[in-house]
């Protein structure tokens, strides 16, 4: 099983030209190779990755793209396979086991390889997988979604207007989105959360509460869909509480267009084992609402979301630090090692947190882990800089006030 799984991460045809594709794709690039530093190799492009659980890594892949070749290797390590079973899938484990001891048997002692590869992708989903119950989806929000959620009616008409004019008309060659921004645009045409494609799977009552509670206590209002006619693009508007009339979000505050998109997709789409990615979830947002943002994440990956950040907001970080706090605590003081603990405490071992720090000497960036302390919290080092920084100066000029303040009596 090791030697031909590890036969497909090593094909290029299969998991590193996948993988190029999406890369062009979702970063809207001619070819991978553009995402290449100015000052690395020419024409050549890197791309590790590796899986760990707690100190062991499981796997772990490489890719080497260039204009005239892709190569890529790849590492199964030692995995204790059947502790990754997820309950309820004995049955279908003992039912593949079956179906590869009755082949071995009609091939006379040996497994060709197509049949072997045929039974080694049920087993991966049975054996590597213990949380995928249905499909799963990523959701991404960027973090220009403010103003795309003002004018992406206008964008989207727009598009379709000089699509149906093709061939009829020369246009210049237009601008193009991303795969991950044109993904975001596409969501938000089709939204509809009553329509067929509305997924009904566990925990959708939670975490719909999770959007309602965000309305009310961040934004004061609620944000709601209106369509002109069916089949129209849906135009969204914010209701402030108590109020009768909808305001257009081109109208509304910079925090409530930004927050929009945030509701809408955990109302309407987020579902347990989702993974959602928000850039910058803190922007335009009051100090106290990042905290209760911080609670909202908190909240999601209680409900078994994978949610993943960017960030630049020291008060996400203090809030998130603070759950992970709550998080130890209640589990020390709890028998079990989920129940007792509040809706928004993280576990320590469940949020990960890495600094990408500009390094002069390495002529870009380098990424380290921030452990998390119990006492600190999550405190990246270049905060403190810039926080003693600004104490040291507000010090020094208060001394010279103090100064100031003394001759003049003189």
């Amino acid at each position: 099983m090791r030697k031909i799984a590890e036969a497909f991460l090593e094909n290029k045809k299969h998991l590193a030209d996948d993988l190029r594709i999406e890369l062009e794709r979702c970063f809207d690039l001619d070819s991978v190779t553009g995402l290449i530093r100015m000052f690395e190799k020419p024409n050549v492009a890197k791309l590790s990755i590796a899986v760990r659980e707690e100190e062991q890594e499981l796997w772990n892949f490489f890719m080497r793209v260039s204009e005239s070749d892709i190569t890529s290797r790849g590492k199964i390590n030692d995995i204790e396979l059947l502790s990754k079973r997820r309950p309820g899938s004995e049955k279908a484990y003992e039912r593949v086991i079956g179906r590869i001891r009755r082949q071995f048997v009609k091939e006379g002692g040996k497994l060709q390889d197509r049949h072997l590869s045929f039974l080694l992708r049920e087993l991966w989903e049975i054996l590597f997988h213990p949380i995928r119950e249905q499909e799963e989806e990523t959701y991404y929000l960027p973090a220009a979604r403010s103003g795309i959620m003002q004018s992406h009616r206008v964008i989207a008409s727009s598009l379709v207007a000089r699509s149906t004019r093709a061939g009829l008309e020369r246009f210049p060659e237009l601008p193009t989105f991303s795969g991950v921004m044109a993904d975001f645009m596409q969501r938000l045409i089709l939204y509809d959360e009553s329509g067929p494609h509305f997924r009904v799977r566990p925990r959708r009552k939670v975490i719909r509460a999770l959007a309602e509670a965000l309305e009310h206590r961040t934004l004061g209002g609620k944000i709601r869909t209106n369509r002109p006619s069916p089949g129209a693009y849906p135009e969204f508007v914010y209701r402030p509480l108590e109020a009768k009339q909808d305001i257009r979000l081109s109208r509304a505050s910079s925090m409530v267009s930004e927050l929009a998109p945030v509701v809408l997709f955990i109302r309407g789409n987020i579902c347990s084992g989702d993974t959602l990615i928000i850039e910058e979830p803190e922007a335009h947002l009051h100090p106290a609402a990042q905290t209760e943002m911080a609670a909202t994440l908190a909240r999601l990956v209680r409900c078994g979301v994978r949610v993943v950040v960017t960030t630049h907001s020291d008060w996400l970080l203090k809030a998130i630090g603070n759950l992970m706090r709550q998080g130890e605590l209640e589990e020390q003081a709890s028998e079990s090692a989920t129940e007792g603990l509040s809706p928004s405490s993280l576990r320590p071992r469940d949020v990960g947190i890495w600094l990408f720090h500009k390094d002069n000497a390495a002529q870009g960036s380098t990424i380290k882990e921030i452990e998390f302390d119990r006492i600190e919290g999550i405190e990246p080092l270049d905060y403190e800089v810039v926080a003693e920084q600004l104490y040291n100066r507000s010090a020094d000029l208060q001394n010279r006030f103090e100064e100031v303040a003394s001759q003049s009596k003189r």
